[in-house]
């Protein structure tokens, strides 16, 4: 049984094309239980680094979330919450996610382009500061990415293979 030869082009396109498509990669951080309670008016746990993610080259969307409040204690103490230098999410003295209050309040942050790039690449802290009495608590917290790969040598060349079966296909045709 004899192949159509564009039927094997569409397929080596198609693989070609495979390969530069967007990827997504998620990590994440533990929970986390804060050193100590602390009584108003503090001073109070100093900025921690909670933990750390990895900032990929080509990154295009990434968005982090977690919970305040974790299996220990459903609530938290204020705290700001930055990834880097960006702060992205706050938990506010007697909002709901502060102590005693809902149990495990979900929070959520997408970050800009411009964000994105401030950033860097590589390593950056996750990073807790508190603000109002009680001890930090807070869930899982994951960061979700996406990204442009950057194609290796091999999809170049399935894709150009494609493209030269295309064209001999087209050009047999033409002749017949």
């Amino acid at each position: 049984m004899r192949k159509s030869p564009i039927a094997l082009t569409i397929l080596l396109l198609s693989l070609g094309f495979a390969q530069m498509a967007k990827a997504d990669n998620i990590q994440t951080i533990a929970s986390y239980n804060g050193t100590a309670s602390y009584a108003d008016p503090g001073p109070y746990q100093p900025p921690t680094v909670v933990g750390t993610f990895n900032i990929l080259p080509g990154d295009t969307a990434v968005t982090i979330s977690g919970t305040f409040g974790n299996a220990v204690v459903e609530s938290t103490a204020g705290v700001n919450l930055f990834l880097g230098s960006i702060e992205v999410a706050q938990c506010i003295e007697y909002d709901p996610c502060w102590e005693g209050a809902e149990a495990g309040t979900p929070w959520s942050d997408t970050l800009t382009t411009a964000q994105i790039a401030s950033l860097g690449t590589g390593v950056v802290p996750f990073s807790a500061t508190q603000t109002s009495q009680y001890t930090i608590r807070l869930g899982v917290t994951t960061l979700d990415q996406a990204s442009t790969t950057v194609p290796e040598p091999s999809s170049f060349l399935l894709l150009g293979t494609g493209l030269v079966g295309l064209v001999g296909s087209m050009k047999r045709k033409l002749l017949a």
